[in-house]
């Protein structure tokens, strides 16, 4: 039995300068462009999608055929000869080991082309043609995911991951495999209903181990558990893409039953209508975050104790509960420059606040790779005095003067298999170094545009972050599972940007000209 396995993993940020061009997918670390075993052999220890595919593999005894795997980190628009590029050179491996019994889709769910606004809608559409209408086809998305019709049209199965940060990716991939695999023996005939109110999630109020979203994600386990509903999914969606889908979605599949499929979909988006106010609350300011964080700070965590995270995903109240709970750095994350949304990743409007208020203490990266090669040519141990971050574009602040020492130099690859975003394991941030600065502050200077989702990012540059007052985190979500286990508190920072919850402030062209919060007499 022949499964492939293929996909284009790409969250656009429409509003981003940074094209994602092919060079940008060639030049993206360990995971870019992978071909054949290489994507199994990257994957397979991950919590990532493929991983789950590799275990309904194993677990079904069907053949997993890896084709071809593209992803690069969240920037601006695929270019139209990148899209050609790569679409091409997988589906001429699609046709040509031809015939499959099912094929199995790693795409995120909120990637646009020059070409094609709902470039996962085309995806799914060019696979379904290939292959034609009697071949299962399974697609698992990142919970960012805009999901049109068209990408429910084309597959027989398509899952969300259900927990943000993304602690379950390859939990769902396996339920997939696993709905694909039944398929094809023809144990079950699965029915796929969408439901896409006129609604949308801040970014703010998207973690899912609080309210709002908590008890969203609880309805969504409890419909699964219907007789006759084989899978359920809640979509947040991606603000940052101007397209007609973007919004949250909700989706219901069933054995053969379309009446069940619909009100199941439906049931679940009347819930989150309902909620739509709560869904895109306000949250603090840098000054306040900084103030608050500046005069609670108890010390740091002691070494070795953290706070309970769950690993599989399963549990999605990620909260501190241990004795040393109020302990710890306080993580600040800085939304208008969450480098998993498509951001610059080189900020500097939290470090030039706090140099304002005189508050010092804080552990932040930034992407600079024109002063990492001044300071590789400094050299180690040597005082540096240089303007870094805010380089990319005017919507990030100005560069910071900084004068400091420079502790280390080293190529920003690691390994990380705690709980991560999005299940990764392989990590590569570019040549990276770091400067500890006369006014108390630790930066640590990328190559590469690198989120902050895990904390061996900073261990395998000598940092232990469990020793600041406050660690400035670029994210929203995303740095949750790192960081969560050692912070006092987790403070979200409404500061500008490419990824700022102040959505007023971008030029939308395509989206739904009636959608909540942006029209507030909305129906449903």
């Amino acid at each position: 039995m022949k499964f492939a396995l293929l996909g284009i993993s790409h969250e656009t940020n429409t509003f981003s300068k940074v094209p994602a061009s092919y060079e940008e997918f060639q030049n993206s670390g360990r995971s870019g462009l992978l071909y054949g075993k290489d994507i199994l052999d990257h994957y397979k220890e991950s919590n990532y999608t493929i991983a789950g595919y590799i275990e309904s593999s194993l677990k079904n005894n069907f053949n997993l055929i890896p084709l071809m795997h593209a992803q690069t980190g969240p920037i601006g628009t695929i270019t139209k000869d990148a899209y050609d590029k790569i679409s091409t050179e997988m589906f001429n491996m699609l046709k040509n080991q031809a015939p499959w019994d099912a094929v199995l889709i790693a795409n995120h769910g909120a990637a646009v082309s020059e070409e094609f606004p709902d470039m996962d809608g085309q995806f799914c559409k060019s696979v379904r043609k290939i292959v034609g209408p009697n071949v299962p086809i399974g697609i698992t998305l990142d919970m960012h995911a805009n999901v049109s019709k068209m990408v429910i049209d084309n597959t027989d199965a398509c899952l969300v991951w259900r927990t943000c940060p993304h602690l379950d990716a390859k939990i769902r991939g396996s339920k997939c495999g696993d709905i694909i695999y039944k398929t094809v023996k023809k144990e079950i005939i699965p029915i796929q209903h969408i439901e896409t109110p006129p609604l949308l999630v801040n970014i703010v109020k998207q973690f899912t181990g609080e309210e709002p979203m908590k008890s969203l994600v609880d309805d969504c386990f409890k419909e699964n558990k219907t007789p006759g509903v084989i899978d359920t999914s809640i979509a947040e969606g991606y603000p940052y893409a101007d397209v007609e889908q973007m919004g949250m979605s909700w989706i219901a599949i069933t054995d053969n039953n379309v009446n069940l499929a619909e009100k199941t979909a439906k049931s679940m988006a009347r819930k989150g209508w309902n909620k739509r106010e709560e869904l895109n609350a306000p949250v603090m300011s840098i000054e306040e975050a900084l103030n608050k964080a500046n005069q609670e700070y108890v010390g740091p965590k002691p070494e070795g104790v953290e706070n309970p995270l769950p690993s599989d995903g399963s549990a999605l109240q990620i909260m501190p509960t241990s004795e040393h709970s109020s302990l710890g750095p306080y993580v600040l994350m800085d939304v208008g420059d969450n480098i998993g949304g498509g951001s610059s990743a080189d900020s500097t409007f939290i470090l030039h606040a706090a140099r304002e208020l005189n508050i010092n203490g804080i552990l932040q990266t930034l992407y600079d790779p024109e002063a990492v090669k001044i300071c590789v040519k400094s050299g180690v141990r040597s005082n540096i005095e240089l303007f870094v971050g805010a380089k990319t574009d005017s919507m990030h602040g100005k560069p910071i003067k900084i004068s400091g020492k420079i502790r280390s130099v080293s190529d920003g690859k690691f390994l990380d298999h705690r709980p991560t975003h999005g299940g990764y394991s392989n990590f590569d941030n570019g040549i990276s170094v770091r400067i500890d600065t006369s006014d108390g502050n630790t930066i640590l200077l990328n190559s590469n545009r690198s989120g902050n989702t895990t904390r061996e990012q900073m261990y395998s540059n000598g940092i232990k972050p469990e020793s600041y007052k406050i660690i400035v985190a670029k994210g929203v979500s995303s740095p949750r599972p790192a960081y969560q286990p050692i912070a006092a508190k987790i403070l979200i920072v409404n500061t500008p940007g490419v990824t700022t919850a102040d959505l007023n402030t971008f030029n939308y062209i395509r989206r739904r000209k009636s959608l909540y919060p942006f029209d507030l007499n909305a129906n449903y």
